[in-house]
């Protein structure tokens, strides 16, 4: 596993900054500064005055340094959006995380399981520790993220795949997991280093550590919320802040997206209903990722729907209740065929894609599980974006994406687990490039016994 890197800091007179540099660390405690944040990249010249005016030197970190760059013209946004908007595209002007060789789906989708399934008892005993009263193994937490992190930088769709599966009896735990891997997964698409990609799959594992404070009845109630029991819901980013407060090993960012991650552009959100410009960037990512995965999953009061329906919540509610720009990235990030997701064929047939194509986005990997007539069958391997056709020799082309449980298929099904094992999906692994190829002619073979 590749190190993640560790922090450059130099130490800086405040007459020395420049624009697009971090600071991590300054010369008085935090609470004695008026800034929001426990570390801020400088992206205009107020934020390069505020410093010099309460400070006489600071620490940048070198790794975190941010390109200044102006994007496309904002200006139909209110001022504080258009501000906060320009500045999260500037803090993702930075150096990719280093680019691992991709495995073929087939083997590390065995990998992620194993990952998978130590997160998931990772999140079953944090929360059993905490009703008892116990700390947080933040260690623990940390080991899980970065074996998953490696594994989404291998082959992303082998986790996506997995954390799309979720039953309605641990559905917090899971959908920790889910937010956890796909922030990691945006993250990466953005162009976030390494380090910051592990802060963004800790703060989606522990986003919503404060629900085990939340009476069970209230929490997993199959019906409509009173103002009351909403009340008490809504109390659950402040007691998970107060969970963590006291955890000195996590980063401030990842307690403060556990505080914010229901804070809203607008500042209609809570608990503390910020403005655009108090939200961190990581937070708005989370918030993102979280609200998609919860309107595309099964959860006791609400029935999953469509990846397009999710996709049309959150265009309607951009510069209100989601960063705009991140948005559309989201989105352009995860395709309109997500991994996980149930697709209907030309055919009328029902299959489950497996894995995205990064050049053909709408020629996915798909694994048929339904006919025609909507009766479970064998399972059939397509590649999308290879030659391969119908009984009339047409393409197979994708017509419509589903809700999980559309069909009477579900991904908590164990037809549609055992894909995970099945012989043929080794059919869909991608050819040797030249390359890799020619690496597996030249490499030292092993000494023949004599």
């Amino acid at each position: 596993m590749n190190e993640i890197k560790l922090m450059a800091k130099r130490r800086l007179d405040v007459s020395r900054l420049e624009l697009g540099m971090y600071v991590c660390e300054v010369d008085r405690p935090w609470s004695e500064t008026p800034f929001l944040f426990q570390g801020f990249p400088l992206l205009t010249k107020q934020d390069l005055e505020a410093v010099q005016g309460c400070c006489q030197f600071v620490y940048v970190d070198e790794y975190r340094r941010v390109r200044i760059k102006l994007e496309r013209a904002l200006a139909d946004q209110p001022a504080k959006l258009q501000a906060a908007s320009q500045s999260m595209m500037q803090i993702l002007s930075v150096t990719p995380s280093p680019q691992l060789k991709r495995e073929p789906l087939s083997k590390e989708v065995l990998k992620a399981r194993e990952g998978g399934r130590k997160t998931s008892a990772l999140i079953k005993d944090m929360f059993f520790d905490i009703q008892l009263g116990r700390g947080i193994d933040t260690a623990a937490c940390r080991s899980v993220v970065r074996e998953n992190l490696k594994s989404m930088m291998c082959n992303e769709s082998a986790l996506l795949w997995l954390s799309r599966i979720k039953s309605q009896d641990d559905y917090t735990g899971q959908h920790c997991l889910a937010v956890s891997v796909m922030a990691m997964g945006f993250g990466r698409y953005l162009g976030i280093e390494e380090g910051g990609l592990e802060q963004l799959g800790l703060a989606g594992l522990l986003h919503d550590v404060g629900k085990i404070r939340i009476d069970p009845a209230v929490l997993n109630k199959p019906g409509k919320l009173t103002e009351k029991e909403f009340s008490l819901m809504k109390a659950h980013p402040g007691l998970g802040h107060r969970l963590l407060i006291g955890h000195r090993d996590l980063p401030p960012i990842v307690i403060d997206v556990v505080y914010g991650h229901h804070e809203r552009p607008d500042g209609r959100g809570y608990p503390r209903q910020l403005g655009a410009e108090q939200i961190a960037p990581f937070t708005r990512i989370i918030s993102i990722v979280d609200t998609f995965d919860a309107i595309t999953s099964n959860r006791v009061y609400d029935s999953a729907r469509s990846v397009k329906e999710a996709f049309k919540i959150l265009m309607e509610l951009r510069d209100q209740q989601f960063d705009s720009e991140l948005v559309l990235r989201f989105i352009e990030w995860l395709g309109i065929f997500p991994v996980g997701t149930l697709v209907q064929l030309h055919t009328g047939e029902v299959g489950l894609v497996v894995e995205k194509n990064p050049t053909f986005k709408l020629r996915p990997k798909v694994v048929v599980m339904l006919d025609a007539d909507g009766q479970r069958c064998a399972p059939l391997f397509l590649d999308l974006a290879r030659i391969c056709v119908d009984h009339e020799g047409l393409p197979y082309r994708i017509t419509a994406c589903l809700a999980d449980g559309a069909k009477g298929l579900r991904m908590v099904d164990p037809q549609v687990q055992e894909l995970i094992d099945h012989h043929e999906l080794e059919s869909l692994d991608d050819p040797l490039n030249p390359a890799d190829l020619l690496e597996s002619f030249t490499a030292p073979s092993a000494p023949l016994n004599s």
